[in-house]
């Protein structure tokens, strides 16, 4: 099992539950260096500003400045004995439907392990299931008070952060409500209908990280550019433009055997 990126607990009422939270996700892509347009590689370093001169990871510290250009410095230890066990809880502060919390305040999943007490989280997990909620609650994470989300799970419990409300951007332009017609209404209804089945992650995949990781493309593309060729672009089918009604149409007809029944 992976190390655990923080040791917790998780309160509510007078319950106290152990946890160790985990990653829940994984970054993929491939790597590409940055180098200049003659080939060189291009690196970036933290310096001194007063010297110019470059400074290690190890020599670096967090610092507050109180007045201009005076700071006082803490070290992560220093942080830590800051914190208050309250700080270190995260805190059920109430339960709420899921479908109460808009999904743009969600951000980053990790993974509640129990540690040391299976039997309260058990307790929690199946309480929050059988009721059809979810607990929101706060928690110091990183130096910072995180809102968050404890999602129960076939398998255990998601700790799911949530932003506040001030972090929230609205639309920046409020679309207009065009005029549709009940018979483009009734057609885009039929369209949804149609297109309505349950997600299944595994039947889907990163198609532009698979051609690049692809060994037999990224082979094929890296011997034409030895080869001073271009690399061929792949073929994109190609739509007339067309108006709503006709785009319905076509569409539904592309889903006729999931229209059977349907009125």
């Amino acid at each position: 099992m992976p190390a655990a990126a923080r040791k917790a607990a998780i309160s509510f009422g007078m319950v106290h539950i152990p946890v160790s939270l985990y990653t829940a996700v994984q970054e993929k892509g491939v790597g590409f260096n940055q180098l200049t347009r003659d080939g060189v590689r291009v690196r970036q370093k933290k310096v001194r500003e007063d010297t110019g001169a470059e400074v290690q990871a190890d020599q670096i510290v967090k610092g507050y400045e109180y007045a201009k250009g005076q700071y006082v410095t803490l070290t992560d230890d220093e942080l830590e004995r800051i914190k208050t066990e309250r700080d270190r809880t995260i805190r059920i502060l109430h339960f709420a439907p899921p479908e109460s919390i808009p999904s743009v305040y969600f951000d980053k999943s990790y993974l509640c392990a129990p540690d040391g007490s299976d039997k309260a989280y058990e307790l929690l997990r199946r309480s929050m299931l059988d009721e059809g909620v979810i607990g929101i609650g706060q928690c110091v994470l990183w130096s910072k008070q995180t809102m968050l989300a404890l999602i129960p799970e076939p398998e255990g419990i998601r700790m799911q952060t949530l932003f506040y409300r001030d972090q929230i951007k609205r639309l920046p332009v409020q679309p207009r409500q065009g005029e549709v017609s009940d018979a483009e209404m009734r057609m885009g209804r039929m369209l949804v209908h149609a297109m309505i089945q349950p997600y299944a992650p595994e039947k889907y995949r990163d198609e532009y990280e698979e051609k690049l990781v692809s060994e037999e493309k990224l082979l094929a593309a890296i011997q034409r550019k030895i080869e001073g060729r271009e690399i061929i672009a792949a073929a994109e089918p190609q739509g007339n433009v067309i108006n709503l009604m006709e785009a319905l149409e076509r569409s539904l007809a592309q889903q006729q055997p999931q229209l059977a029944g349907v009125h």
